[in-house]
């Protein structure tokens, strides 16, 4: 059995303790389905993709304190690495995980496959924490839209360019 890491003190959390809470939530995920609990199971799931996703934001400086912030991060990062399964998973974990937590219509092996969606994504999203954010041009008014949001920049422009993925708190390298 999987030693589940203890929950870090209250208040803002390092991108370590994001990462030990994800960990105990996949724990969590896969001993409430076991249990019988498939309402907390996908909760549990969504809550391990979530945190990820937040320590992503606070490594870039970008907002992380609403559902749709977080949101707006898993898309963002799906559309800078223009990886098709990630966004699959992260969809998979947040529509039929999250979203059973309210309805109650995924059975035991929509919810496997939820937790097998969250385990997968999870070294990605800790790999894109140990790495700079990558270059990134704004090509549509929906990713716009997403880093106004992200990064309440309001004069954000269709084309403008990053070589930083838009982040406050990387540097772009220096010419040459």
């Amino acid at each position: 059995m999987t030693t589940i890491p203890p929950l870090p003190e209250p208040g803002t959390q390092s991108i370590d303790d994001r990462r030990a809470i994800s960990m105990r939530f996949l724990s969590e995920a896969a001993r409430e389905l076991q249990g019988g609990s498939r309402l907390q199971a996908g909760e549990k799931a969504w809550g391990a993709i979530a945190h990820h996703l937040k320590a992503i934001g606070e490594q870039r400086g970008w907002r992380h304190k609403s559902h749709r912030q977080i949101e707006y991060i898993g898309r963002q990062i799906v559309a800078e690495l223009q990886d098709i399964e990630l966004g699959e998973a992260f969809s998979d974990v947040y529509y039929k995980g999250h979203q059973n937590l309210y309805e109650n219509q995924r059975g035991y092996d929509d919810l496997r496959e939820v937790i097998r969606a969250a385990e997968s994504a999870l070294p990605k999203l800790a790999a894109l924490q140990d790495a700079p954010p990558r270059p990134f041009t704004i090509e549509s008014n929906n990713q716009l839209r997403r880093l106004m949001a992200l990064t309440g920049n309001e004069e954000l422009q269709l084309g403008d360019y990053s070589p930083v993925g838009f982040s406050l708190r990387h540097s772009p390298p220096p010419p040459g």
